[in-house]
């Protein structure tokens, strides 16, 4: 049920049509249960194209979650911390088992190329992994002003998405 709740939600950040360059919040709020789980995403300025069924151009979200949370008193749902990365891929599959995880090669600006050992989903949704070091990634996020990921897909190889990384600090709501 857990993971259904938060599949939705998923579902609903990614679908966003017409989204914008820049960053996105969002919050999951459970007003019977006084919980929030705040969320932070982007989306790659680059497409790539894949073949049947997923031609038509495949774009890549960065989504950071935070836990879901019990808010205190005079706490907001804006300060709860980012504590989980994902990328989901709009068309396609990512080459990830749940059994070996899986690694993505990532250069921040100009700094040298960094491997991440990724996890697959719990779920085995194919469209989506997740950060295994999501701490030190997203310091590397707040730090930097573009991104470039490498990672591989079920029978296309290794592709490129690029990412502009500006307005982390500032983004718009949802």
């Amino acid at each position: 049920m857990k993971n259904r709740k938060y599949a939705l939600s998923l579902l609903a950040l990614i679908s966003l049509p017409a989204f914008s360059a820049g960053w996105l919040a969002t919050y999951d709020t459970d007003e019977m249960r006084g919980t929030s789980t705040k969320f932070l995403q982007t989306q790659s300025d680059n497409s790539v194209d894949f073949e049947f069924p997923y031609n038509g151009g495949s774009k890549m979200a960065i989504i950071l979650r935070s836990k879901k949370e019990v808010l205190k008193d005079s706490q907001k749902a804006e300060d709860l911390k980012l504590e989980e990365v994902m990328l989901i891929i709009s068309k396609g599959q990512y080459s990830c088992t749940s059994f070996d995880g899986c690694e993505i090669s990532v250069k921040f600006d100009n700094d040298k190329i960094k491997k991440y050992k990724m996890n697959a989903a719990a779920n085995g949704k194919s469209d989506v992994i997740f950060v295994s070091n999501s701490q030190d990634f997203i310091k590397n996020i707040e730090k930097h002003k573009k991104l470039i990921i490498e990672a591989d897909f079920y029978q296309a190889g290794a592709k490129q998405f690029k990412f502009d990384l500006s307005g982390f600090s500032n983004p718009e709501t949802k």
